[in-house]
């Protein structure tokens, strides 16, 4: 019983999110990138060669750190969907608690055994220079892993607390300051990879402090006190953020088998321009991976309502956008790779010459990768974690491992060829299995879902109404229930039609959800300005006195309903109430 009707919303909250996301897609990747750039300016091949040794490590965290980010702020915006606020809090809370102590364990394990570690990264001892600077920087790393859970993890948080403009000014600022203290720490005071190092975590110790006021406003839902942790699915919010988080777990491999490979074919040179070529996809792919981040608190959101319409138009609006300013930064890598290479520190004519291949052949892969960039946040978003992890399975392990050691053979001018294969495979492949095996899915029966949206402020609500009654019906509510879902729908929407629209252009939309336990979802949107109307007050007053009868009419509702929770989210009111 779902009705096919404009979709007033999600473009509007699609770009309330998505500028904030791309500021910080470009923050993270300038920031990510801040390291080489100003340790290759000083130290050259040498300074790059050991960043790109060094990055394995990163992958490490990455996978843990961004699982843990993903999957329970995923859960959290699912949570919110559904009014269960307190559920959400507690669960931060705890997935925090626990992600630290992990850090804080893996850190220690690292320093105490970084000999080890960075003889499997690819150099000993007697390396000389390459060992000295590797060592220096892994063990600053390590020492900071702690600081990188935190940051991000809270990041994650807040964007699916619709505090997405604090996440994007936190997280920018403390990029910039990487960047400005790697400038001070190695250029100025000629600090080498510790000054690097050190930069970039004093970077995410400036955005944790950014974060604070998130962490506990009134405004949202997030709290770090009360101080009441609730272990209960933190593992599970790891599972689903493994789907996406697993793709470095792969590129640590390919890091691993790519340096030593490249030491063998070309020494430290061709590892110098393959860190170089590693750092400029972060300006190209960030920029999806932002428009992924962007669309998947608003996915969630959406799935948590059983709003298919609004799923399908936030995965058209993200691959748009996503291809546009990612097709424009490869375009720009495209016209101006000896540019990249100067600024890499990249300068004498060999290294010049190996540089811009690499990269303009890298380039053919990104709108390839953008695309499964964007299928798989859209799919873990949506509790689809299988589609998503096999995605990330095909291109950072199952074809990338592969193509990688069939390229290596071939000499180092095949080498780079890599990418676009491997990106362009995996996707056909993906959607060749995901377009056979969508025949045998079932998901949610669609008959259990009514969707109506009140396109004015004079619409009638009696054909509404009478819908409602019928769609109840059909699913066996009695008539004690029918009665109260339909006067539910009847008191908010003129409640909100009543007290909140100032003019005749507003717009309500309406979910009701026969869920399959028995129970009523009601889930309302409207674009009126901000309004709950459970704050609605009634009291007792004299037989002269007139009763406000929408504020009454909201209270019975109120007293009625087994759950209901409003949030102000993405510029609109949000409530949920289940009879």
């Amino acid at each position: 019983m779902k009705h096919e009707v404009r979709d007033y919303f999600t473009s509007k909250m699609f770009r309330r999110q998505f500028a904030p996301a791309l500021i910080s897609a470009v923050g993270l990747a300038v920031g990510d990138m801040a390291d080489a750039i100003v340790v290759g300016q000083r130290m050259g091949v040498t300074g790059l060669a050991a960043i790109s040794l060094a990055l394995p490590v990163f992958m490490v965290i990455n996978v843990l750190m961004h699982g843990f980010g993903i999957g329970g702020s995923i859960r959290f915006s699912t949570l919110l969907a559904n009014g269960k606020k307190e559920e959400g809090v507690r669960g931060f809370q705890g997935l925090l608690g626990v992600a630290i102590c992990i850090s804080m364990l893996l850190s220690a394990i690292g320093i105490l055994f970084l000999t080890q570690l960075l003889a499997v990264l690819g150099t000993t001892a007697a390396d000389g220079a390459l060992y000295a600077v590797s060592h220096t920087y892994v063990q600053i790393i390590l020492l900071g892993m702690p600081i990188f859970f935190i940051s991000y993890i809270s990041n994650y948080y807040l964007r699916n607390d619709d505090n997405q403009r604090l996440a994007s000014f936190g997280f920018t600022v403390g990029n910039l300051s990487d960047i400005a203290l790697n400038i001070v720490f190695v250029l100025i005071m000629d600090f080498g990879a510790a000054g690097a190092a050190w930069a970039t975590v004093c970077g995410q110790i400036i955005s944790i402090y950014l974060y604070l006021p998130g962490l506990g406003c009134r405004s949202g839902a997030l709290q770090i006190f009360p101080f009441r942790p609730d272990f209960k699915g933190t593992f599970a919010c790891l599972r689903i953020g493994f789907s996406s988080s697993v793709q470095y777990l792969f590129s640590m491999l390919f890091l691993l088998i790519s340096n030593n490979v490249l030491l063998r074919l070309s020494g430290d040179l061709g590892v110098a321009v393959f860190d170089m070529v590693q750092n400029a996809s972060f300006l190209i792919l960030y920029l999806y991976d932002g428009t992924a981040k962007a669309s998947q608190p608003l996915v969630s959101t959406f799935c948590g309502e059983h709003n298919d319409t609004g799923k399908r138009r936030t995965l058209k609006l993200g691959l748009c956008w996503g291809t546009a300013v990612g097709s424009t930064a490869m375009l720009l890598v495209v016209l101006f790779p000896h540019m990249v290479c100067h600024l890499f520190g990249l300068t004498d004519s060999a290294t010049m010459d190996m540089g811009v291949y690499a990269l303009r052949i890298f380039c053919l892969s990104t709108g390839f990768a953008g695309v499964s960039i964007l299928l798989e946040g859209y799919y873990q978003a949506c509790g689809e974690e299988k589609n998503s992890l096999i995605l990330a399975t095909l291109r950072g392990g199952v074809v990338l491992i592969p193509v990688t050691l069939l390229m290596s053979v071939m000499g180092i001018s095949a080498f780079w060829w890599l990418f676009p294969v491997t990106e362009c495979l995996s996707l056909f492949i993906f959607l060749l299995w995901h377009k056979l095996r969508r025949k045998a899915q079932m998901g949610f029966d669609a008959t259990r879902i009514c969707t109506r949206t009140i396109q004015s402020k004079k619409e009638e609500l009696a054909p509404l109404i009478e819908e409602l009654n019928r769609f109840c019906e059909r699913w066996d509510a009695n008539v004690k229930q029918r009665y109260f879902v339909t006067m539910a729908v009847e008191e908010l929407c003129t409640a909100i039609k009543t007290k909140a629209f100032d003019n005749a252009n507003g717009y309500i939309q309406l979910t009701v959800v026969a869920q399959e336990d028995g129970m009523f979802a009601l889930h309302l949107r409207d674009n009126a300005v901000s309004f709950n109307p459970f704050s609605l007050q009634t009291e007792k007053v004299n037989d002269g006195d007139n009763y406000d009868m929408d504020a009454m009419g909201v209270l019975v509702v109120r007293e009625k309903a087994k759950e209901f929770f409003y949030r102000r989210y993405q510029g609109f009111n949000t409530l949920v109430v289940k009879i």
